[in-house]
This record gives C-alpha cells, sequence and structure tokens, in this order.
C-alpha cells in the first residue's frame, strides 16, 4: 500500500508539473507581482524541504550576504528554488552540503544554490534546462525532465535568469538573477 501511495504522489506531482507547463505555454497562467524578499523565500525552501536533507545526513545552509528585494511572483518563483533545492538534494551524496546564498549586485537581486553532488556532466549541460532532458548518465531514473525547465520558465516569466555552472572538484552552482526592487526616493 505504502508503495501504491508513493506512485500515486509521484504521478500527481508530474501531471501537476506538466499542467504548470500547458499553462505557462498557453498564456493562461497570470502573475501576480509583489515585493519579494528574496532571504526570505530561501528560508521558506530550506525550512520546507530540510526535513529530505536531514534523513540524507546532508547540512542544508542559508547565507544572507545581503537582503535584496526583488518584485516578482511569489509562486512560482517558489517553485523555481523549490526545484532547484529538491534536485540539489536528490543529487548531493549522504552526508553532504547545500548552501542557499542570497546576494546583491548594483542591479540584481541573487539567490545561489550550491552543492556538492557529482555535477552535470559536460557533454549534459547545454541541455540541462531543456523540457523533458534527464541527462545522459541516469543517476536518478525517477525524475521527469521537468524540474529544471519549469525552474528556467518560472525565473524568466519574472525578468531574471537561471543559469548553470559546475565549480572546480565538485558539485553544482544554480544561480537566479532577478532585477533588484526599484527604491523609492527619499525625499
Amino acid at each position: 500500500i505504502e508503495s501504491m501511495l508513493e506512485e500515486a504522489d509521484r504521478l500527481t506531482r508530474l501531471v501537476d508539473r506538466l499542467l504548470l507547463v500547458s499553462r505557462a505555454d498557453s498564456g493562461e497562467l497570470r502573475l501576480t507581482l509583489e515585493t519579494i524578499h528574496l532571504g526570505k523565500l530561501a528560508d521558506e525552501v530550506a525550512a520546507l524541504l530540510g526535513i529530505l536533507a536531514e534523513e540524507k545526513h546532508q547540512v542544508m545552509l542559508v547565507e544572507h550576504a545581503s537582503h535584496p528585494k526583488c518584485r516578482g511572483d511569489q509562486v512560482t518563483l517558489r517553485q523555481a528554488v523549490i526545484n532547484l533545492v529538491d534536485n540539489a538534494i536528490r543529487y548531493t551524496p549522504v552526508g553532504g552540503t547545500i548552501r542557499l546564498r542570497i546576494s546583491e549586485s548594483a542591479a540584481h537581486a541573487m539567490l545561489e544554490v550550491r552543492d556538492t553532488g557529482s555535477g552535470i556532466p559536460e557533454n549534459d549541460q547545454l541541455r540541462v534546462f531543456d523540457r523533458l532532458y534527464r541527462g545522459t548518465h541516469g543517476v536518478d531514473a525517477t525524475g521527469s525532465g521537468l524540474g529544471l525547465s519549469i525552474a528556467r520558465w518560472a525565473v524568466e516569466a519574472n525578468h531574471g535568469e537561471l543559469t548553470y555552472e559546475r565549480p572546480r572538484g565538485q558539485g553544482s552552482v544554480f544561480r537566479i538573477n532577478l532585477p533588484l526592487e526599484s527604491s523609492p526616493t527619499s525625499t
């Protein structure tokens, strides 16, 4: 029964993702713009998925180098960060570390998801954001190949950019760059 419930849950998540992609493609999905505190969003996602990291004896850290605000749709950006952190947990070995770092530049609010997993092989890096692409290394046959494409769509729908970088050594870094919210001029 537990196995059947897990499979039903997996299929429900897959259908939800496919519906999201379909609505986004057809333009039916409407974004609600509001002020987003990127650090608060990262803290919420870390709290939500922290139990999954604990089950794998992983350390999840949230670093606040600054406290940027951006304007965007909370729901879609939250889904993007959840997808990135969920992948980091999935592909980081037992005892590894997942780090969420919030910072800003002159024009951008940035959220980085860095892990100590094996990273994405070079031959898969150009297609990592393609819909339904699961890579050639076959580490996780349960994935649908939609998570990263949904994350990229969500970030781009909010006028941002999602990039991948493989640091020297091991791991992956996914970086979300969003325009900083314009602050009103003080009088």
